[in-house]
């Protein structure tokens, strides 16, 4: 794998096919065009809307063009007659094809079409190899943009963190989806969360606060259809906590949520400026405190790990379906997407259906490159890994049960590492 710049590899044209997913054509435009340059964007009728979405991402950055193949995205004949009708008013300057997007006959007969240079000479046409035209495509097992030689070997580059920068949010806006809300980065009563974290990887401690919190609390805060109280019922709620475990206790004295009686008054919530809706803190006792917990330990390791951005609560509308769906936890790396799926629970069929909704809403958004991993408190990780990487054709997948949840930043980081050796 080269080192060096890939500076000399820059083109003022490029050409990519579209696919359904824009991604590699997001990347491969910042990564080999000149600034200033011209991109063109080849596409069917089915992937129009995420050329225009890639249309609107570039802005002000590159010059786009879009060209349509209509429904002959097969069509050898009509492929080269689109190109080539480009490729006549270039003129002396650098050209590029990207062929990660499209189907497989985009991809060859667009290669042929800009490998071979059409001349005509006293015995008509003939053919040459065209000079100067960088072909290139995305390795996404090895997160390396390759460059093909004239000596049909290879120049692979590590698209490192470094090198590149993918947002969030810049990833759902190439998918033409937009957040209800901006993502939250602010991670919400840590100290709670850890001690909540501490009972959790105990089985003998979480019952004890399962029984509070079922019993006791949503018996209280909850409806009989399971939907919250009122804001008004919830101020006036004053919950028994003696139940639970003193660190809790002193948890929630910390916080001035107790009164005299050392009683759980829920007005104090807003009062303290916790959150500025008491539904909120129920949620969160709810198991949203794990998925803040989770984003703690990435924010904990995102310097050492080039963690450029991450968040949690990511609620995307989606046609067709009531509520949408939601990443818990996500980060990126460099163009890499990592989306973490949080359950408090260790039953099997809700940790397996929380992990394929993330996997197929991931493989979606970031491609084979997206990498999916399950915070659970399942006692037996490994084989609730195995169960489901039998059924998946990538088998990239990470699973942290309940005896990971404490040291979950150093299990975070080993599967980093395992991913950057391929090893996931």
């Amino acid at each position: 794998m080269s080192t060096y710049s890939l500076e000399k590899y820059k083109v003022d044209n490029l050409f990519l096919l579209v696919g359904e997913n824009p991604l590699p054509n997001y990347v491969a435009a910042k990564l080999l065009l000149n600034k200033g340059g011209t991109v063109y964007l080849i596409h069917t009728a089915n992937t129009a809307d995420e050329a225009k979405r890639l249309k609107k991402v570039f802005g002000d950055e590159f010059k786009v063009e879009l060209r349509t193949l209509n429904h002959y995205e097969s069509d050898a004949y009509y492929i080269q007659k689109e190109i080539r009708a480009k490729l006549s008013s270039i003129e002396g300057e650098k050209i590029g094809l990207n062929y990660t997007g499209g189907t497989k006959a985009m991809s060859a007969h667009s290669y042929r079409t800009l490998f071979y240079e059409e001349i005509k000479d006293n015995t008509g046409k003939v053919y040459r190899q065209r000079k100067d035209v960088i072909f290139s495509y995305l390795d996404p097992r090895r997160l390396e943009i390759c460059i093909d030689r004239e000596d049909d070997k290879r120049e692979r580059f590590k698209v490192t963190p470094d090198i590149l920068e993918l947002k969030l949010e810049m990833l759902f806006e190439l998918h033409g989806l937009e957040l209800k809300s901006p993502p939250t980065q602010e991670v919400k009563l840590l100290e709670l969360a850890k001690e909540l974290v501490n009972i959790f990887a105990d089985k003998k401690k979480v019952e004890e606060w399962k029984n509070w919190y079922q019993q006791v609390f949503c018996a209280e805060a909850r409806k009989k259809n399971r939907n919250w109280q009122s804001e008004t019922d919830l101020e006036k709620l004053v919950i028994p906590v003696d139940k639970l475990s003193s660190d809790i206790l002193e948890e929630f004295r910390q916080l001035k949520l107790l009164d005299i009686d050392e009683k759980l008054v829920l007005a104090e919530v807003k009062n303290q400026g916790l959150f500025s809706k008491i539904k909120d803190f129920c949620k969160w006792l709810d198991g949203l405190w794990l998925e803040h917990y989770v984003l703690q330990q990435i924010k904990d390791i995102a310097d050492s790990k080039s963690i450029q951005d991450y968040g949690l609560n990511f609620n995307i509308p989606l046609k067709g379906t009531k509520d949408g769906f939601e990443f818990d936890v996500a980060f990126t790396r460099g163009y890499q997407l990592f989306a973490i799926s949080c359950t408090t629970a260790d039953n099997r069929p809700l940790c397996k259906s929380k992990l394929f909704e993330a996997y197929l809403r991931a493989q979606q958004m970031g491609g084979e490159e997206a990498r999916v991993a399950l915070v659970c408190c399942s006692d037996e990780p490994g084989s609730l890994k195995t169960e489901i990487t039998n059924t998946l054709p990538n088998k990239k997948i990470a699973v942290f049960g309940r005896k990971d949840l404490v040291y979950l930043s150093e299990e975070i980081v080993r599967w980093i590492n395992e991913n950057d050796r391929g090893a996931i």
